[in-house]
C-alpha cells in the first residue's frame, strides 16, 4: 500500500466516526424531545437512549483525539529509535575503519605502514556493503591507473558474491564518463539502469544489478580510483546512500593519501 492510499484510508476511518459522532449529537435531543411526552418503559428507554447518544456524541471525538495523540507520541518514538540505531550502526560501521587510519598514521615502519594501507580497501568495502543500502548490496573498487591509456582498473569486491569484471579505458565514451567522473571528483547514483542508463553504458552486457552509485576517491589532486556499491533491485539505493558512499570513499582517500 503506497503512502497515498494510507491517508485516503486514514481519511476515511476519521470521516466515519465523524459521521458516527453526529448522528448521535443529532439522537440525543430527539430523544429529549420524545421524552416529554412519554411514558412508563417507553420513557425509560429514552432517557436511556438519550443518556447514551450524549456520552457517545461527547466521547466519540475524545477518544479518535486521544487515538491521534497516542500515533503522534509512537510515531515520535519511533523515529527517535530508527535516529538512535542509526547513529549506534554508523559508531560500529566506523568505528574499526578511523581505528585503522590511526595506526596507519603513526605507525613508523614503511613495511607494516604499507600493510595497513593495504588492509584499508578490504575493510572500507566490507562496511559500504554491509551498512549501505539494501540487503546484497556490492561494493567495488577500482584502481586508477595512469598508462597510457589511462583505465580504472577492476580490484575487488565485497557483500553480495560476484567480482566487477569492466576495465574502463581513456578513449571509450564508458572509459571516459567513469574516468572523468574521478578526476572531477564527482557522483553518480542511477537509480534504474534499464530506465535510465548513464553516459556511454554499455546496454549489451548482461549485468546482474539493476542501480549503482559510483564515487571518486581522490584526495586533494590525487584521484586514487573508483568506489561502487550496485544493488539487485532498481529504486533500492537513493541520496542518503550516495552521502555515505562518499563518506567512506573519502575515509579510503585519507588511508590512500598518508605517506
Amino acid at each position: 500500500m503506497t503512502q497515498r492510499d494510507e491517508g485516503d484510508e486514514t481519511r476515511g476511518r476519521a470521516t466515519a466516526w465523524l459521521l458516527v459522532a453526529l448522528v448521535f449529537a443529532v439522537v440525543s435531543p430527539v430523544t429529549a424531545a420524545l421524552s416529554r411526552s412519554a411514558t412508563d418503559l417507553w420513557f425509560t428507554f429514552l432517557v436511556v437512549t438519550q443518556a447514551v447518544a450524549t456520552g457517545l456524541a461527547f466521547g466519540i471525538p475524545q477518544w479518535r483525539q486521544l487515538v491521534a495523540s497516542r500515533r503522534e507520541a509512537t510515531a515520535e518514538e519511533r523515529e527517535i529509535d530508527v535516529r538512535v540505531e542509526t547513529r549506534v550502526a554508523m559508531n560500529d560501521a566506523l568505528d574499526p575503519v578511523l581505528r585503522l587510519l590511526g595506526q596507519l598514521a603513526l605507525e613508523d615502519d614503511p613495511v607494516l605502514r604499507d600493510q595497513r594501507r593495504a588492509q584499508a580497501i578490504p575493510l572500507v568495502l566490507l562496511t559500504a556493503a554491509e551498512f549501505i543500502g539494501p540487503e546484497r548490496a556490492r561494493a567495488c573498487w577500482f584502481r586508477l591507473e595512469a598508462g597510457p591509456p589511462m583505465t580504472l582498473e577492476p580490484d575487488s569486491a565485497a557483500g553480495r558474491a560476484g567480482s566487477p569484471t569492466t576495465t574502463f579505458v581513456a578513449g571509450t565514451p564508458a572509459g571516459d564518463a567513469a574516468i572523468g567522473l574521478v578526476l572531477a571528483d564527482e557522483d553518480l547514483l542511477c537509480v534504474d539502469l534499464e530506465a535510465a542508463p548513464p553516459p556511454g553504458w554499455d546496454q549489451a552486457k548482461d549485468r546482474d544489478y539493476r542501480c549503482f552509485i559510483s564515487v571518486s576517491v581522490i584526495a586533494g589532486d590525487t584521484a586514487y580510483g573508483m568506489l561502487t556499491l550496485d544493488a539487485v533491485e532498481p529504486d533500492s539505493l537513493d541520496a542518503e546512500d550516495k552521502a555515505l558512499l562518499r563518506l567512506m570513499a573519502g575515509v579510503l582517500a585519507v588511508a590512500l593519501s598518508i605517506p
